[in-house]
Formats: structure tokens, sequence, C-alpha cells
């Protein structure tokens, strides 16, 4: 017997919920497939539980620079258990909330692992399932690593239920994963050491505000070492060591917890695309500007799974996407241009439209400014020590192409730049706008000049 739908999502995260709901909305029958608890990484295992340990080093720092602002405190003393029962307490209740809203909307909830056996089929433990649109929203796995020893690696889901603090963390990777838990465990006094197999980090955020956040890493404690591929994972003990090569070196590290931060690879495998006629590539399901399949335009996908950019914002905005072009034709094209990036280390790094690098390299005539914005007034006042901008400008018409902070509450900062890349806002037109003084982003006209 087939169960027929008109729109199945496989996935229950951001990009799945997203589209299933809209299209229930408006009246269509539709399921959402999950084989295991649904709300997704950025609420369950990534972006929100993640955040609530920064804050907590946020914190931290604050008391310890609180001199600064005639405020004498002791030492702070931070119990590390309870920061992960506070962190439990934005996790714990997502699974249950997310199936009483499915329940809520009329979206069938359908347990197990799905895979394709026809153009608009699948099989679902056991079920055989037939639907109009299918959308694959299936997320995202940690990069496997080769070598022996791989087994001893861990995830951040393993780091994120950490109830005490290491005495040395070493970090495979050098991207968001690495700087912002590798700042978190240096703030709380462990040893970091942030392996860089390619010789470069932050790959895709400005050079030049990167080597900022390398130096403020680097006053934390935090070592990088540069082309540096890691050789084995040993155990010895309740320890283990790392064999790597840095520069070429061969180097052993102690650690008590070693995290694989090299990055995320689509969650497609068992899928059984091929039976579905939908074409993949090594960074996942292949998918046109409408994110359909080109092969199979019944099928969809979105978010992590197709691998364009693995980002939470990313997948709820393709989610809606997928439903208004299932719902009313091709109607809309994904737009990347004006997504903000944000790196939560302490300051923030935060980043939309192009670096200067990239706009070299498309052969875009630009203007740059380049501000220490460290001795500014509302900066002074607010005492942060590091703050920076650098914006590129169109020259002549004083379009905005990107925007690069490194600076406190940089993520909430960067948003008016963002606006002015999606709406076509003028340089000369953010300076008019007058802005509350003395807030953070009164400095924002002359980060334009």
């Amino acid at each position: 017997m087939t169960t027929t739908y008109d729109f199945v999502a496989i996935g229950g995260g951001n990009s799945g919920l997203t589209a299933a709901g809209r299209i229930a909305a408006a009246g269509r029958r539709v399921a959402l497939v999950d084989r295991g608890p649904v709300g997704g990484l950025c609420s369950l295992n990534g972006c929100n539980p993640k955040k609530v340990l920064v804050r907590s080093t946020e914190v931290l720092d604050e008391i310890r620079r609180a001199a600064r602002f005639g405020i004498d405190v002791g030492p702070p003393r931070i119990d590390w258990s309870r920061v992960i029962d506070r962190k439990d307490s934005f996790t714990s209740g997502v699974t249950d909330a997310t199936e009483r809203s499915l329940a809520e909307q009329g979206i069938d909830l359908l347990r197990g692992s799905p895979r394709f056996t026809g153009r608009n089929e699948l099989e679902v433990s056991g079920r055989r399932i037939h639907a109009g649109g299918i959308l694959v929203a299936t997320g995202s796995t940690p990069r496997p690593l080769e070598f022996p020893g791989a087994e001893l690696v861990r995830t951040t889901d393993d780091i994120l239920a950490l109830r005490e603090v290491p005495r040395s963390l070493v970090v495979i990777g050098a991207g968001v994963v690495a700087f912002e838990f590798g700042q978190v465990f240096a703030r709380l006094g462990a040893q970091v050491t942030v392996l860089a197999p390619q010789g470069r980090a932050l790959a895709g955020h400005d050079p030049e505000l990167v080597e900022h956040v390398l130096r403020v890493s680097a006053e934390l404690g935090i070592r990088v070492r540069w082309d540096a591929p890691v050789r084995a994972v040993r155990r010895g003990g309740d320890r283990l060591s790392v064999d790597c090569e840095a520069g070429g070196t061969k180097e052993t590290l102690p650690a008590d917890f070693v995290l694989n931060a090299a990055g995320r690879v689509p969650s497609i495998d068992g899928l059984d695309l091929g039976a579905a006629d939908v074409a993949t590539a090594p960074r996942g399901v292949l998918v046109n500007d409408y994110l359909r399949s080109p092969s199979n335009p019944g099928v969809f996908a979105a978010g992590d799974a197709h691998g364009r950019l693995q980002l939470s914002p990313i997948a709820s905005y393709e989610g809606r996407v997928v439903a208004r072009n299932f719902l009313e034709g091709d109607v809309e094209r994904v737009e990347y241009g004006a997504v903000p990036k944000v790196l939560f280390t302490v300051p923030q790094l935060a980043a939309v439209g192009v670096t200067e690098p990239e706009a070299q390299k498309r052969g875009l005539r630009v203007e740059v400014a380049r501000h220490d914005m460290s001795g500014w007034k509302v900066y002074a006042i607010d005492g942060e020590p590091v703050a920076y901008a650098k914006v590129i400008t169109e020259p002549g018409t004083g379009r905005i192409l990107g925007a690069h902070l490194l600076a406190p509450n940089a993520g909430e900062l960067i948003l008016p730049y963002a606006l002015a890349i999606r709406f076509g806002i003028t340089a000369d037109e953010l300076r008019g706008v007058v802005y509350g003084y003395p807030t953070l982003t009164s400095a924002l006209p002359y980060t334009l000049r």
C-alpha cells in the first residue's frame, strides 16, 4: 500500500520544518521524515547551545576587565557543570515542542531512514510514500577523518556536553568551530592548540581582520600550528597524544580532548538518490537557483544538503524559497550576496558581501576604507580594546559591496550594511541617517570614509 502526499520534507531541521510548515498552511497534505530527534542541528547541537557557552565566557571576560570601569572584584570562579545545565535548559524541550508544532499544523511525522525507490517515491521503515514534491534537507555531519586513531577524535556534540574543562584541547581544523570553541576553552584556562592543515584560518573572512582574530587568540594562549596535517591520534593512559607535522616538522601534542573541526559534509548517504535520478557532486545534491534538482525537478534540496553555504539562517531562508517555488512555480531564485556571517569570538567577527581579495579576483574596481575604531569615543566608553572596520564600496556610485567588522556586537552592527547591499542603499544615504548617540551604531557613518 502506498501513501500519497503533496509534499514530503526529509529532515527535521530549519529547512524541512520551514518548507513543510508553509506548504501545510497552504492546505496541502504534508509529511516530514526524520530518523532522529527533530528540531535541527542549530537548536539541538549547534548555534544555540554553542552561544550559551560563548556568552558565559563573554561574561567571564567582562568580569576580568571590570577594573577598567572602576569596579574591583575578586577572581571569578566558574562552575562549568552549571553552565552545561543552563545550556541543556535551551535544548531539552526542543524535540517535544517541535513534534507538538508539527501535529498542530497537520504535518505527519514519519520516523525512520528514508530511501528513494523512484523519481517521486520513497520507502520509510517499510512504508511506501509517493509525493508530488520532495525536499532533501538532511543536514550535514562532521567530515570523516582518515588516520590511525580517528575514532578517538570527538565532535561538537561531545564538546557541548563536557562537564569538566579539559587541561589541553587540540582542534583539528582552523575554521569557525575551531576559533569559537578554542576561545571558549582558552578563557577557561585550557591549553588550546589549533591545527591548520591547509595553512590558513577562517577561509572566507577578510584576511586582514583574520590576522587580528589570530592576534587576540594568541593573547589568550591559543597556539596555531600551520600546515599541520594529523598523522595519528593515540591513547596513553587517561590522555591522548596527537602526531602531526607542523610545517614539515614532526610534533606530538598531548591532549585531554581532540575536536574534529575540519568542516561538515552533506548527510545524503543512504538516500539512494540515484533511484530518483537526482544528480550529486562532492559538495552535495546538485540544484539550480530555484533549489530544484535539474535532473529531477520534483526533488528540491536545501540547507547543508547541497553544501552551498552552511549557515542556519540560510537553511530557514531556503526552506521559504522551496515552499514558494513548490506552491507557485519557479518564482524566486536564491540570492546569497547580502547574507551576514558571524564568528562568535570575543570580539565578534562579522561580514557581509565581498572581501577585498574576492573583489580583486572578480576584477571589480573598489574603494576600501580601513579603520581602527578602538580609540573612537563610543568604543572607548564601552571599554573595548579591539574594534576594526573595513568597508568596500564601488567608486562613483558609492554602492556598498562588502563590510567586515571585528568589534563587540559586530553580529548586530553588520545588519545595516547587509540591508544596504540587499536594497542598494549607498554610502551617502547611510551617512545621511541620524543615529542614536553614543551607541556603537553611531560610528557606522565614519566607517564609510
